[in-house]
């Protein structure tokens, strides 16, 4: 199925609904539903709250009707705070009123295993039958507080009377760390959209509200904590819409990635399995990854106040200061978080000496030193002294820091203020020691400031990935497969094609292959040696044998035919010193020189095919240098993941750095074959593919099939 032809379950029932019934709702201390409603009626949802309970009774303070087919109309949706054994028949007799949402907190299903997996398969089968939207089950549920709908039993929601709406929204696989992220927002002086609790996702999944997140017009940032993927090809999509829309995405990834390992007899399997598979997708869509509640948090605010056209393309960094220390430490910790301190030009340099004090420093960090706030005129050239250093190129963001200051702190704060808000780069700000109510007042602006500078810079950090990740180029949606007869290459039942077949195969499809061929005697290896030119490499050819070189099935730089037919002999006493038997020695045109690339295509079971380009040949996973996008790319893309690479920055000979060009061609070329391969699991990999000023050659191949 085809990303334009993916179905996502509409959800608006769930985050818009006008009228809503609580099943199971009575006035019993502690009844989860008789709490729901109390809630839904203390943040007054707008449309009619019904209580249904088979006793009657009221439920705080609303009579309960004892069954959904009394209601007075069929409600948008129904709370189910019922056990889990009760969930089936609800939902049949909801959908019999005419209901086709719902949100279910029972526990006791498919998380709980045994009978509860079967319970549940029998819960989403009816759902999907009947067309109902089910959040759950095991899940707190959904919080709306623009409108607001209280669909949910998070204990969060107690201390609270009001609920401060804004334009932050989240899914998330936990409900207790998205409750946990809800109550920091609403602490800082922010508020959220929506926080939406997906439980077991027996029905609608993650990628069914991150879609409809991406979508929705009050929505500016998406949070998101993810601990496993159901649909991949849904999943993507839904990033891709989000990105497409231009609203961030801040992720927490939490857990052993459902996507699975490479086989392990290809270095790919060592350098891309499980957790990188999705980690490289999300690069790949943009998605700026955290690694805890406060830092997604932390980058959500400053994001919420950010516009897009304000997002750093780069790691500088300005840093502003009242004290030469703490300048110097942030500049510490920004390169801690990515970010450099560029020097300034000479034009920003003498622009900036008649707007400092004396003794003030007209450099980056600029140390504006306590003399500055303490003298009003000194103060009153600040702003110009700043725009000076934001209009510096290759400064992309800024930090303004301040401590202590409690004198002055109206006035530091309202420079401050009005330059976050005219400055046309990204702006972080960070008041150590604040004086009373100092953070609060930048809240009410709208503006995130932090009491600890490194936050600030962590947050400078991620904006600035998240945008360069933005200006690279976008893979192709519709780039085809490359069409190729893989039935006459390959044996049907094969699971690991040598490299004497792999280059037959690259050949055929047009990819650039040293010259080689298969000997099966002393004779005939002289014989090629002599067709193919010397000076040739040897390698020792059995399908149990994936690592030739750590096997000793390898000689390279023979020079004469003697030195060929030793090798041939030698290579065979060592394969029957480990006891394999070789279907031949390969005997390849020694290629010398060049930068050495591992080229890889596979396929995950969740993401499809995907390509990698690293760090190649015998210390491939000690340099761990790789860089993965989905299949196919094109050579524009792939020109850019070579430039990701570490490597990239050392890729040169004796007349400069090496063009790109030919090694990108190799990679795009490898990938569209690959991602037109007929297995469901398979690697192929190429390791080294030679890149020089002269070109991309393959050197050596792999291909493993995973058989069903």
């Amino acid at each position: 199925m085809s990303s334009n032809e993916l179905r996502f379950t509409d959800v608006s029932g769930l985050l818009y609904p006008k009228s809503i019934a609580v099943i199971g709702a009575s006035d019993r201390p502690g009844n989860m539903g008789g709490d729901t409603v109390e809630r839904l009626l203390r943040f007054r949802f707008p449309g009619p709250v019904w209580a249904v309970n088979p006793n009657g009774g009221t439920a705080r303070g609303i009579p309960c009707h004892r069954s959904i087919a009394e209601l007075p109309a069929a409600p948008d949706s129904i709370i189910m705070a019922i056990p889990a054994a009760a969930v089936i028949d609800t939902v049949r007799e909801a959908a019999a009123k005419g209901t086709r949402n719902g949100v279910a907190y029972a526990g006791g299903m498919a998380e709980a295993g045994g009978e509860g997996v079967e319970l549940e398969r029998r819960l989403a089968a009816l759902c999907r039958e009947v067309g109902f939207a089910l959040c759950g089950p095991n899940c707190v549920g959904i919080l709306n507080a623009a409108t607001p709908v209280t669909s949910t039993f998070a204990t969060v929601l107690h201390e609270l009377t009001t609920l401060r709406a804004g334009p932050i929204s989240m899914v998330t696989q936990s409900g207790g760390l998205g409750t946990n992220a809800f109550s920091l927002v609403q602490k800082a002086g922010f508020g959220f959209r929506h926080l939406i609790s997906g439980g077991n996702e027996a029905v609608v999944t993650f990628a069914d509200y991150l879609y409809a997140l991406a979508r929705d017009e009050g929505t500016k940032v998406i949070a998101a904590y993810l601990e496993g993927v159901k649909e991949g090809a849904k999943f993507a999509r839904a990033l891709e819409e989000a990105r497409a829309q231009g609203k961030p995405v801040v992720m927490i990834k939490a857990g052993a990635s459902a996507a699975s390992a490479r086989a392990a007899r290809a270095h790919t399997g060592a350098l891309v399995g499980e957790d990188r598979v999705l980690d490289a997708v999300l690069q790949e869509l943009g998605v700026i990854r955290v690694r805890s509640v406060e830092e997604l948090v932390d980058v959500c605010l400053v994001l919420a106040g950010t516009p897009m056209a304000k997002i750093p393309h780069g790691p500088g960094v300005g840093i502003v200061t009242f004290g030469g220390g703490f300048g110097v430490l942030a500049a510490d910790q920004g390169l801690a978080h990515g970010l450099t301190s560029p020097m300034l030009d000479e034009e920003r340099t003498a622009a900036l000496r008649p707007l400092l004090v004396s003794v003030a420093s007209a450099a980056n960090p600029m140390d504006l030193t306590p003399s500055t706030a303490l003298r009003a005129e000194s103060l009153a050239k600040l702003p110009a002294a700043m725009d000076v250093i934001a209009a510096q190129p290759n400064i992309e963001s800024l930090l303004l820091m301040v401590g202590g200051m409690a004198a002055r702190e109206k006035e530091i704060s309202a420079v401050f203020m009005d330059f976050w808000h005219h400055c046309p780069k990204a702006v972080g700000i960070a008041w150590p020691a604040p004086p009373s109510g100092t953070l609060e007042r930048f809240a009410q602006q709208g503006i995130a400031a932090f009491e600890e500078p490194d936050r600030a810079l962590r947050v400078l950090g991620r904006l600035a990935a998240f945008g360069m990740a933005q200006a690279r180029p976008a893979r192709p949606p519709h780039l085809a497969p490359r069409a190729f007869d893989w039935a006459a290459e390959v044996a049907g039942d094969a699971s690991v094609v040598s490299e004497d077949r792999c280059h037959a195969l690259l050949r055929k499809a047009g990819l650039p292959v040293a010259a080689g061929e298969l000997a099966t005697d002393e004779a005939a290896a002289r014989r090629i040696a002599r067709a193919i030119g010397l000076p040739v490499a040897m390698k020792g050819i059995a399908a149990r044998v994936t690592h030739r070189a750590a096997a000793g099935l390898l000689a390279v730089d023979l020079r004469t035919e003697t030195e060929v037919t030793e090798a041939y002999r030698r290579l065979q006493a060592r394969a029957e010193a480990i006891g394999v038997a070789l279907d031949g020695v390969y005997v390849q045109k020694l290629v010398r020189g060049g930068v050495e690339l591992l080229v890889s295509v596979f396929r995950d079971e969740m993401f499809g095919t995907l390509v990698s380009v690293g760090s190649g040949g015998g210390m491939t996973e000690f340099i761990d240098d790789v860089v993965t996008e989905r299949a196919p790319v094109d050579e524009t893309v792939a020109a850019a993941m070579i430039g990701r690479l570490r490597l990239s920055r050392h890729a040169k000979d004796e007349q400069g750095p090496l063009d790109p060009t030919p090694a990108a061609s190799f990679v795009a070329a490898l990938s569209q074959l690959g991602a037109g391969a007929p297995w469901s699991r398979f690697t192929f990999e190429v390791n080294p593919v030679k890149w020089s000023r002269t070109g991309a050659i393959a050197v050596d191949g792999l291909l493993i099939v995973e058989q069903p």
